[in-house]
């Protein structure tokens, strides 16, 4: 006969064959990583949502405890293929977004890139990110890494840097808060938004209740205003 330890094993383990999906997310905010978990976490019942502040501890989480899905800008769910992409986050009805070279008092020259030093928040890690950027600029630059949105404004302030490489939306938002004369570089960059991808189907309509049913507030701070399944 089973006794009551067995019968309670038993019961425990039933359960985690039916606990909840998990959700990694990574996506650079001026939020600390805890906070939005929080936040993220109060619209996704039944799924257990760890939120990552560093590049490398959530590539790294992956590798050893693959979740159900993970939601990041799409340069990270390209790079992650063993999740399909599932959902994009849109922003006036597009899924990307345009990305400059922001310096002090002057624009950098676009054909005199090579060696100039770039401030970026990490996304991919160290390599991949110095080739992910050369690539874009079309470039041999050096780079300079930061785990915080926060921290790019003091790297061309003290500069660290000859340049740092944002969105759009970033330097409109460090410009009016940088007593700092913050000048453009265009490049014709657009670089994908938040979005999610599934290692497996079974999360899915989870998920979709998750994303979709974020407030106004918590859509801007991740950077998009709507999301659409693909």
């Amino acid at each position: 006969m089973i006794n009551k330890v067995m019968m309670t094993m038993i019961t425990m383990l039933f359960s985690l064959s039916l606990a909840a999906e998990s959700l990694y997310v990574f996506v650079p905010t001026e939020v600390r990583a805890n906070k939005l978990q929080h936040k993220i976490s109060a619209y996704c019942s039944g799924v257990d949502v760890t939120v990552f502040g560093r590049a490398k501890d959530f590539h790294n989480k992956i590798k050893a405890f693959p979740p159900s899905a993970i939601l990041s800008l799409l340069p990270v769910i390209e790079r992650n293929q063993l999740f399909d992409p599932t959902i994009e986050g849109l922003k006036n009805g597009i899924a990307n977004e345009d990305y400059v070279l922001v310096s002090v008092d002057h624009p950098l020259s676009r054909s005199n890139l090579t060696n100039k030093k770039i401030g970026v928040v990490d996304l991919l890690g160290r390599k991949a990110m110095t080739k992910f950027i050369g690539n874009l600029l079309n470039a041999k630059v050096k780079i300079k890494r930061v785990t915080k949105v926060e921290d790019l404004l003091p790297l061309i302030t003290f500069a660290s840097v000859d340049a740092i490489f944002v969105s759009k939306t970033l330097f409109n938002q460090l410009k009016s808060k940088s007593k700092l004369n913050l000048v453009a570089t265009p490049f014709n960059i657009k670089i994908g938004l938040a979005s999610a991808a599934l290692s497996n189907s079974i999360a899915k309509d989870k998920l979709n209740q998750c994303l979709f049913s974020f407030d106004k507030q918590l859509n801007t701070t991740l950077g998009v205003d709507q999301w659409r399944t693909l």
